[in-house]
């Protein structure tokens, strides 16, 4: 039982779906990369303002809690 595609068209749509998967790859590396040059940034600069150590630990937990954010749109373009 034939698909009724020919090798080549075969071939041109695997190449054609591979070129679609190396896209969002690059797409979901650079939003990742991104998300996390802000959350850093921000980061820091909350870490400069915060005045005791609880400040500095609220910070650490958003920090953390951003980056999981940005992995899961990562995660979310890619899959």
């Amino acid at each position: 039982m034939e698909t009724g595609e020919s090798g080549t068209q075969k071939t041109a749509t695997y190449n054609e779906a591979k070129k679609l998967l190396d896209e969002a790859w690059a797409r979901s590396a650079k939003v990742y990369n991104e998300a996390k040059e802000q959350a850093d940034t921000l980061h820091e600069a909350a870490r400069k303002i915060a005045t005791d150590k609880d400040a500095r630990k609220r910070a650490d937990e958003a920090h953390d809690e951003a980056l999981k954010e940005a992995k899961k749109v990562r995660d979310a373009i890619t899959n």
